[in-house]
């Protein structure tokens, strides 16, 4: 079993792999003082078997897991936004102006770059698609977002319109809060080719508003082929999801997507108020992600998942899809990774788009490269670290051998000085494991 290095520490012998994997637990603790500043305690660590569980009673359900299982979908209808969205390859979102009507107390538009001058100013969204189509970029997925692009109705109109006569092929969808979409916009945007239509329910909305907002997306089914709901799943509001969810199936829509609630680093007093705490950890790798939705909020991904099973019973035919904080990153990862040509000691990894090497370190270095070169396999040496690098997919060479292996992940990063290759993560094989592992040679 692979495990994060950070949580082995305490039982690693080897000083040289010691203090190279102490610089992890250093990050990690500087996150952690640093995420507390912003005034919302994380929770206690959970007990991971429990989430195991989850998942597992889920796979038993048929339950379709994706993206090494930070999506999942209750039956395997998902749309094709949501697929593409997971490299990002193709997929191109743009907004008119980051303005909205609504106030919600967890929305992150203010961590978009440029919020300000965006929610006093519009971005010319439709001159932009000339831009976009006279340039050599593939575009498959096409959206329009905000703020509330409803605020700016004909130019959205027009960046479907526009869109439909560049590229009918290219898949569109928008995003809204639903509540100003009338008979004549949807006329319009069926008009210009709409394929998808994703409309946000506010659990904090009065019963009444949510009914409105249901009778817009009733309406929307009569013009646009595929109509969703995007929302976040705030902790505490079982019975009332189950509720909509029963409601949707009922009018019948595509799918909805639960999003993982996320803390946007500001309005802390709200979220205290509310007694919600931080996921722990809060990422799975740490690192510089572009995502600017915040940070997940404790239990909510408990209760999207409780959520799917629901679906599942219930045998919904709309599709129940749970997209983690995590499932968001993962486009960035690939964005700087793929098509990147690194030294044969670097495997890039189809499961989560990261670029992998093994480390041995001090005296299992001798060890190592015993093997290695008997097996004629590459390797690099450091010695202002004290380790060996080697191909991942050498590991199970050294499966009889008594020593502990790094598996470490990487990112490529371009900056004004050029390329560089910046290691985010180390985990631990143990070497009572290194069996278990595919094994090419003995």
């Amino acid at each position: 079993m692979v495990r994060p290095v950070e949580q082995e520490l305490e039982k690693i012998q080897n000083q040289s792999l010691y203090k190279y994997a102490r610089i992890y637990k250093d990050i990690e603790k500087e996150t952690h003082n640093h995420i507390e500043e912003f005034g919302l305690p994380f929770e206690r660590r959970p007990d991971q078997s429990e989430r195991d569980q989850q998942l597992n009673n889920l796979k038993d359900c048929g339950a379709t897991f994706r993206n090494n299982c930070k999506s999942v979908v209750s039956n395997g209808k998902i749309s094709t936004a949501c697929e593409a969205c997971q490299t990002g390859v193709g997929s191109y979102t743009n907004f008119v102006s980051l303005k909205c009507h609504r106030d919600c107390y967890f929305c992150f538009n203010k961590n978009q770059d440029n919020y300000q001058f965006y929610h006093e100013n519009q971005r010319n969204a439709v001159e932009e698609l000339d831009q976009l189509f006279n340039s050599e970029i593939s575009v498959t997925h096409l959206a329009l977002t905000g703020g509330e692009p409803l605020l700016h109705p004909l130019e959205t109109i027009e960046f479907f319109r526009k869109a439909n006569v560049y590229k009918p092929a290219i898949h569109t969808r928008l995003y809204t809060a639903g509540d100003l979409l009338t008979e004549n916009i949807l006329t319009e945007l069926q008009l210009g080719g709409l394929n998808e239509i994703r409309f946000s329910i506010k659990m904090e909305d009065s019963k009444q508003k949510q009914k409105h907002i249901l009778e817009k997306i009733k309406l929307a089914k009569n013009f646009i082929p595929d109509v969703l709901v995007e929302m976040p799943v705030i902790p505490g509001t079982e019975k009332e999801m189950k509720e909509l969810l029963l409601a949707l199936e009922d009018i019948g829509i595509f799918g909805i997507n639960l999003l993982e609630f996320c803390f946007p680093l500001g309005n802390t007093e709200a979220f205290q108020e509310r007694g919600f705490k931080l996921k722990n950890p809060p990422y799975d790798i740490y690192y510089n992600f572009w995502y600017a939705g915040g940070l997940a909020v404790a239990e909510s991904e408990k209760l999207c998942l409780e959520l799917i099973q629901f679906a599942i019973e219930k045998k919904f035919n709309m599709g129940v899809h749970y997209c983690s904080l995590e499932n968001k990153f993962t486009g960035q990862i690939y964005q700087q990774n793929y098509n990147q040509i690194l030294d044969e000691t670097y495997t890039f990894s189809p499961v989560d788009y990261y670029f992998k090497t093994a480390k041995v370190f001090g005296k299992d270095r001798k060890t190592v490269r015993k093997v290695l070169d008997k097996k004629k396999v590459s390797y690099l040496e450091n010695s202002d670290y004290d380790f060996l690098q080697f191909p991942v997919e050498s590991i199970p060479f050294l499966w009889k051998k008594e020593i502990q292996v790094m598996i470490s992940s990487n990112v490529i990063e371009n900056d004004e000085h050029g390329r560089s290759i910046r290691e985010v993560h180390l985990e631990i094989v143990h070497p009572t494991e290194l069996e278990k592992m595919i094994r090419k040679d003995d």
